[in-house]
């Protein structure tokens, strides 16, 4: 069997599509930093409703650089350090891991059966980060991301990707869980068996994995 995780709204506790679960990783970083925080959101990720022309879309998809990026927007939101400085401090902030989920994720790596992996929406410098630094490649089989595979996770062709490149069958039907239900029902479309993720147990009760913790 093989088992797709998101990463943020699921692994890590950060962002969420559901506003009231949101623990933003920038709410400190006026006094940290100096940056304005209202005027990097909107230069940096957008307005919602309109994220698909922001400068982060732009990184996720693998159209631009971060560090590129960054750049051009930092120096107006009253950051004068260096750019690699601001997204250690972004990557450190916003990897507080969701210490129940990743406490089943190690119980399931021991089925000799299963194959886990990251389906998210990433760019280079972040996936990196989260597969090394952070250490998730130590309990996950493959990351797949947005700005590897060249497609929001908000586009089937995220999905199908996927199933090209691990030859996954029509009815394999892998386990995927994200916070988002918008997603989920698009890799339903894929052929994928999704799961709206708001809390362990939507993990831990999945008719296929139930069994497991008995």
């Amino acid at each position: 069997m093989k088992i797709f995780f998101d990463v943020d709204g699921v692994l890590i506790d950060g962002w969420h599509a559901n506003p009231e679960l949101r623990k933003p990783w920038d709410m400190t970083i006026e006094d940290d930093l100096g940056v304005d925080r209202d005027a990097f959101q909107q230069l940096f990720f957008g307005t919602p409703g309109d994220r698909s022309q922001s400068r982060m879309f732009a990184c996720v998809t693998g159209q631009s650089d971060l560090k590129t990026a960054l750049a051009e927007v930092l120096p107006q939101v009253g950051y004068a350090g260096s750019v690699s400085s601001f997204m250690q401090y972004w990557f450190e902030k916003d990897s507080n891991l969701n210490a129940s989920v990743i406490e089943l994720v190690s119980e399931l790596r021991r089925a000799a059966d299963m194959k886990l992996y990251l389906a998210t929406g990433q760019e280079h410098f972040r996936a990196r980060y989260l597969w090394n630094d952070l250490g998730l490649s130590r309990l996950f089989d493959g990351i797949f991301y947005s700005a590897e595979i060249g497609h929001p996770k908000k586009d089937i062709r995220f999905f199908e990707a996927i199933n090209a490149a691990l030859g996954i069958s029509g009815d394999e039907r892998p386990l995927f869980f994200d916070d988002q239900p918008e997603i989920v029902a698009l890799a339903a479309q894929a052929g994928w068996d999704g799961t709206a993720y708001c809390s362990e147990q939507d993990i831990r009760r999945h008719p296929r994995l139930r069994e497991w913790w008995l």
